[in-house]
């Protein structure tokens, strides 16, 4: 399940609130349906930008201005249809299943990031090198199914939305990218249920998601 966070309802009603003065809503002028919409996209942009940004950075191994630029379309995309959103989890599921599918049909459009660049941007969430090593391993596919399942802790349903595959698959995929994460960092045993293979315990979640807001706040992070 993913951390918690407002829900994109209480966000909405919050930001409602706060643009028309803090008024009780049963004195609030009906507003128009644009404006409506408008706070229903910022709500949107404000419960899911920052860690999409942190699950981009870490799925293409710190290729910032991919990660920047992947994250930015997966979010205008899921923006454009916030009303059907609404869910959460189901929300940052399909957000990612977006990304997911820009990174694999898009060449990128930048020159590869120098590699010491790419590790500042990782250690910077929090990826040591001996985790660096491990993500490396993998391909973008398979990094995606491990963040999903060992960081982000999402429900199994939402794992097979952004994978895009069929429960048994899904289970396959989550459980052959730990293993080869595994073999790849070389100090964990193979078999290691329900458990987060390499990170500490909670910890480099909490250090995406607060490193991946700070990133957003000050101007970093898509638009």
């Amino acid at each position: 399940m993913l951390p918690g966070g407002p829900t994109l309802g209480n966000s909405l009603v919050h930001r409602a609130r706060s643009h028309h003065g803090g008024e009780s809503t049963a004195t609030l002028p009906i507003a128009p349906a644009l404006d409506d919409d408008a706070l229903l996209t910022e709500a949107f942009r404000d419960l899911h930008g920052a860690r999409l940004h942190g699950f981009a950075i870490i799925v293409t191994l710190g290729e910032t201005r991919v990660a920047d630029r992947a994250a930015g379309e997966a979010l205008a995309a899921g923006a454009e249809q916030a009303a059907a959103l609404r869910h959460p989890e189901r929300g940052a599921a399909w957000l990612r299943a977006r990304l997911l599918r820009g990174l694999q049909q898009g060449k990128s459009r930048n020159a590869p990031t120098p590699l010491a660049e790419r590790r500042d941007a990782l250690a910077s969430l929090g990826v040591d090198e001996a985790v660096f090593q491990g993500l490396a391993a993998l391909d973008v596919e398979a990094r995606a199914a491990l963040v999903a399942s060992a960081i982000e802790r999402f429900e199994p349903i939402d794992i097979e939305t952004i994978l895009g595959a069929r429960p048994a698959n899904t289970r396959r995929m989550v459980a052959e990218a730990r293993d080869r994460y595994l073999r790849a960092i070389g100090d964990l045993p193979a078999a290691q249920p329900d458990t987060s293979p390499g990170f500490p315990s909670g910890e480099l979640a909490s250090r995406v998601r607060s490193v991946a807001v700070r990133a957003m706040s000050g101007g970093e992070g898509p638009p």
